[in-house]
Parts: structure tokens; sequence; C-alpha cells
């Protein structure tokens, strides 16, 4: 099943994209450029499809790709500790894990990403 068919649209602006392919059981997306306030309401109807959708085909695990990911404000990190959340509260009915790939030339996603994992640490992997 395709992302197309889960009801998923990419983002893509100037400045900021995202790019969803599903393999299996996973969900796997690129975010790239800088999260900002420019991009807040597309990033947010972005994972509130992502949520919507999971919770009709569920996956066994949500990779986010974030080499390519240079910002992302707390406006936009807030936007993923909503979906977090999301999934925290299907975890009875069906487990999923939040894998998140982080860059390590980048500072500001090991303190971020490193606050998601300590928040939900039984779903959350930093890697």
């Amino acid at each position: 099943m395709g992302i197309a068919t889960l009801g998923i649209k990419d983002v893509t602006t100037d400045t900021f994209s995202t790019e969803s392919e599903r393999r299996g059981e996973t969900i796997v997306i690129w975010l790239r450029g800088n999260a900002d306030m420019a991009v807040h309401e597309h990033l947010k109807g972005f994972l509130e499809a992502l949520a919507a959708s999971t919770k009709r085909h569920p996956v066994k695990e949500i990779v986010f790709e974030l080499q390519e990911l240079y910002f992302m404000n707390s406006s936009c990190l807030s936007l993923l500790l909503r979906m977090i959340n999301g999934v925290m509260e299907t975890q009875d009915t069906h487990k999923c894990t939040v894998r998140f790939r982080s860059n390590p030339n980048l500072r500001w996603q090991k303190k971020s990403l490193q606050a998601l994992h300590s928040y939900a640490e039984d779903i959350v992997v930093v890697e």
C-alpha cells in the first residue's frame, strides 16, 4: 500500500519538504530543510494525516529521517510531540515505535530528540 492511498500528502515548500514511503508495516518519512513558522500549518496537516492513517492502517514503526533537517523550531517540535501522544494512546491495542534517525553534525537535534525520547522512552528511539 503506497502513501498516497493512505491519504498522506507530502509537503513541498521553498524551504521545507517531506517525502514519505510505506515499506511493509513501516512508514519512512524524510524531513528536509527548515521547519519553522512558515511551514507550521503544512507540517501540522501532514502529521494529522499521518496520525489518522496509522489509526486506520496500523503500522509497527514510523521512521523520521532527519539527516537533512537543518532546523526545527519549538512550535514544529511540539507537533511531533502531539503525534507521539497519539501513538501512545493506541499502545494498548497496537504497538508502534517512533524512530528518529538524526544528523550528529546538527547539535540541536541531539538535545531536542533526547527530550522526545525522555518523554516517551517506551516508544521513541533516537539514532
